[in-house]
């Protein structure tokens, strides 16, 4: 089994193009953020790898049956400060999902990458829910295994999934050497990252972006 997939659906790949696009400002970068949770839950709701219910409701005429997606049972974690917008969109669509919140970011130490997370709220309530991870950019994978560090003693590995806007297969490979299980959704693969590890004609720092700072 692949450790990603890609996502091809056009207005998604559109969505991706506007959040790599340099003319794209604070303002709509938030805005096309927000719009890639939101698509990516429905975009993840159509393959059968979500926790369903059926529900009944009365018609005017007698009753209507359909299988539904049982947000209740569903947990995003919200990397800080990027993924911020994005794991907004998805509460949109999963509109009973508890969301935990986790900060990470990275450092260099001696010529090195590292990653620093020092806050966390909300872990436990992931405990036996299907848990999505909400992060723009996936380089590395430094952030992402020290936030997985945090909340990995209430998840299932098996019924966890990262999204992300860009990874690479080097990052992809950091992950799931450390936790197979857990699958990757990205609309945009890389391979390539510069001295700095952010990855070549990706998008760039996508908090900065999204919240005009520097």
């Amino acid at each position: 089994m692949s450790a990603y997939t890609i996502i091809k659906n056009p207005k998604i790949q559109e969505i991706s193009l506007k959040l790599h696009d340099v003319k794209t400002d604070c303002v709509g970068y938030r805005e096309n953020t927000e719009l890639l949770g939101e698509y990516m839950a429905v975009d993840l709701s159509g393959r059968g790898i979500l926790p369903e219910k059926k529900v009944t409701v009365k018609t005017p005429l007698g009753k209507q049956q359909a299988t539904i997606i049982d947000t209740e049972k569903i947990g995003i974690v919200n990397i800080l400060r990027a993924g911020t917008c994005m794991a907004m969109g998805m509460a949109k669509v999963f509109d009973k999902a508890s969301i935990a919140f986790v900060s990470a970011w990275r450092e260099y130490e001696k010529g090195k990458i590292c990653a620093k997370s020092k806050y966390c709220r909300g872990v436990e309530d992931l405990k036996d829910k299907f848990v999505i991870i909400t992060d723009p950019a996936l380089a590395t994978g430094s952030s992402l295994l020290a936030s997985l560090s945090i909340i990995e003693e209430y998840i299932d590995p098996e019924k966890t999934i990262i999204c992300t806007l860009n990874a690479t297969k080097e990052g992809i490979k950091n992950i799931t050497d450390k936790y197979p299980d857990i699958h990757i959704y990205t609309p945009i693969l890389s391979d390539e990252m510069n001295e700095k590890y952010y990855i070549i004609n990706g998008p760039g720092d996508c908090g900065d972006r999204c919240f005009n700072t520097k």
